[in-house]
């Protein structure tokens, strides 16, 4: 995992709650709870070791459900990750769905590792590094390396990549059956409805074309134009 930290090339160690050179003691910082460098190359290799394992898994998913031609919801065989996603909406993970998330999964760390990444594109982006970070903490536990610098190393992380945690509330069971739009314009928040999931939060954002929201009339065969 050590190795694999330089392939993390978006993110300096500061985005791991690092020091950089120009903080000292006399700023807000509190340096106690800094990350030590160590730790947050950890960090940074353990989220690359993670994205393979996460992306070989939604392959592995995206499989299951083609060949049963099912939802999360009714899918008889194991599934790695789309049982992971706001339960609610199971019934909507479908192949095409699931094809359309791993597209997203692969251009968000794609970004992560080549050095363009800026921000985080729509909310489908959001609920795939939730699955990123999730990956990378069970690997660093199983080989018993998730202790408490790590841990605040991710957190870190985490925190400087969201921008906020509004896609929370996807996973609060007790708004099942509220229309997401109007409780999103109520709260102030970046639309949550499931059709908006893949739809870029504002013309800067990036989402890739395999992954984006199809244009409206268009009807989608499976086929090629």
């Amino acid at each position: 995992m050590l190795a694999l930290a330089d392939e993390l090339r978006s993110f300096p160690p500061v985005m791991f709650g690092v020091l950089d050179d120009e903080d000292d003691e006399e700023e807000d910082r509190d340096i106690e709870f800094a990350v030590s460098p160590e730790d947050a190359k950890l960090a940074a290799g353990a989220l690359v070791y993670a994205t393979e394992i996460l992306v070989d898994e939604l392959f592995q998913d995206v499989q299951t459900l083609t060949e049963e031609d099912t939802t999360a919801a009714e899918c008889d065989g194991p599934l790695w990750h789309f049982e992971d996603l706001p339960e609610r909406y199971a019934l909507q993970y479908d192949a095409r769905f699931a094809r359309r998330f791993l597209v997203t999964v692969i251009a968000m760390t794609t970004r992560f590792t080549d050095g363009s990444f800026q921000r985080l594109s729509c909310v489908a982006e959001e609920l795939a590094l939730r699955l990123l970070l999730n990956e990378t903490n069970v690997t660093l536990e199983t080989f018993g390396l998730l202790d408490d610098g790590v841990s605040a190393a991710l957190d870190a992380f985490a925190d400087n990549v969201y921008e906020d945690m509004d896609h929370e509330w996807l996973y609060d069971d007790s708004m099942d059956g509220i229309d997401e739009s109007a409780v999103g314009a109520a709260l102030g928040v970046a639309p949550m409805a499931f059709k908006a999931w893949f739809t870029p939060f504002n013309e800067g954002r990036y989402v890739h074309p395999s992954a984006a929201d199809e244009p409206e009339g268009a009807a989608h065969t499976g086929g090629h134009a």
